[in-house]
């Protein structure tokens, strides 16, 4: 536990300034956004199939055109 900083008395961090943690809020709340609504598309990709309202390759069209395709894994990860 000694690697950890100490806080400055005030608990408030003189490196960063308040427009830098700001702008680091705003892009974390940003990309919790884009998480929530890439699983949201996966949901509703899974419905669709399960439905059998789509068949397996439309399902990986479709995450392929939602830029979503690298996150699916159909098998182990193949070291390269």
């Amino acid at each position: 536990m000694t690697s950890v900083a100490s806080p400055s008395p005030q608990g408030k961090s003189n490196v960063d300034s308040s427009g830098e943690r700001d702008l680091m809020i705003s892009a974390l709340r940003a990309a919790t956004a884009r998480a929530r609504l890439a699983a949201n598309e996966f949901d509703t990709i899974g419905i669709s199939l399960r439905q059998k309202l789509i068949t397996c390759e439309q399902a990986l069209e479709w995450a392929r055109d939602e830029g979503l395709i690298n996150w699916i894994r159909l098998g182990p990860e193949v070291s390269q």
